[in-house]
């Protein structure tokens, strides 16, 4: 049976609630006063939304996720991941990121107090937050909100003729290929690591009239002295690779490219009878009244006293040597933010 109140309750088990879990152990705080919550506790979308999707962090970086935060016990696990045999710089799909992050899961959940249930709503009442599930009411100090995000849809296409393909459809072949046919012509909006993946997905499902809206030109990640221009934005790896031979330098003669304007989008996206937009994505978040989710702090991960966010939906602001400001997105890089931000969030109560 549950205690009346926690000191800490993480609500999410992507990665980044897994990692807040984890680091919460390392600095000591008792696990008995941390309470998990989570619908299913399958890794979030990440472990069951974008498992075909080619990752734009390498193997090396997983692995280090995986070891560097002690409470996740991984180097003591004996499963067999495909993960820890491939090459450490190369870049891998992400069920094979996943397979361990399940591993880790489980493990912790033997540590701390975990709840399968959904957060929908939270308050503060008599100095404790409130957590509104469809199951129960749930009690904690200090909350943070591990709860990821949604992709973004736009309204460009006339609905009544033009079907939308939702992004995690697109990202994975296997249900993209039930969703098309030969003869669709299909318009994509975006120029991101997700965008080109999909352009790939489309050539490899037969299609032969592709449309790629843009607002931005194609960006590749470039590693320089110990540091990576464009890291976050930037394509790499294999989609790198394949970007670079097929659009870059030589535009595939199934796809047409055009900047994101009114005039193209009006002349051109009416011959399409299929779009996907990979334009980004919106915060998953529990119903707050009187607070705005993103006007959230990007550099320590504050959105209200005793209340804190991380991962997709709440990444942090990050400022390269160039000076060029992005979003830090990937598994290790919120593990990186949060092994930053922890010591304040100790300090930071209602």
């Amino acid at each position: 049976m549950l205690k009346d109140k926690f000191r800490w309750a993480i609500i999410g088990a992507g990665p980044a609630g897994i990692a807040t879990v984890g680091l919460l152990l390392d600095n000591n705080v008792d696990a008995k006063d941390i309470l998990w919550i989570d619908p299913d506790f399958r890794v979030g979308d990440f472990g069951q939304k974008w498992c075909e999707v080619s990752s734009n962090t390498s193997v090396k970086l997983f692995l280090s996720f995986l070891n560097q935060i002690d409470s996740f016990d991984y180097s003591e696990c004996n499963e067999k991941f495909v993960l820890n045999t491939q090459d450490k710089e190369g870049f891998t799909h992400l069920k094979n990121a996943a397979e361990p992050l399940r591993w880790v899961t489980d493990n912790l959940r033997t540590k701390v107090n975990s709840c399968e249930a959904n957060i929908t709503e939270q308050y503060v009442k008599n100095g404790t937050w409130n957590l509104v599930s469809d199951k129960q009411t749930y009690y904690a100090e200090k909350v943070v909100l591990a709860t990821g995000s949604t992709p973004k849809s736009l309204t460009l296409h006339d609905s009544e003729r033009c079907h939308e393909i939702g992004l995690a459809s697109a990202l994975t072949p296997s249900i993209l290929a039930e969703e098309v046919s030969n003869d669709d012509k299909i318009a994509i909006f975006g120029s991101s690591h997700s965008a080109m993946i999909i352009v790939r997905n489309l050539i490899e499902a037969g299609i032969t009239d592709i449309a790629n809206f843009y607002l931005e030109p194609l960006r590749y990640a470039v590693r320089m002295d110990g540091w990576t221009l464009y890291d976050n934005t930037g394509l790499k790896g294999e989609t790198a690779k394949w970007v670079r031979q097929n659009i870059s330098q030589n535009l595939d003669k199934r796809v047409s490219r055009y900047l994101s304007t009114k005039e193209q989008i009006d002349k051109h996206l009416p011959n399409y009878n299929k779009v996907i937009y990979a334009t980004g994505f919106n915060q998953r978040t529990p119903v707050l009244e009187g607070v705005d989710f993103s006007k959230y702090d990007s550099s320590t991960g504050i959105i209200a006293p005793g209340l804190f966010g991380v991962g997709i939906a709440f990444p942090c602001k990050t400022i390269d040597p160039s000076g060029n400001v992005e979003l830090n997105v990937g598994l290790f890089k919120f593990m990186n933010d949060i092994k930053r931000m922890l010591p304040l969030w100790l300090q930071y109560s209602l």
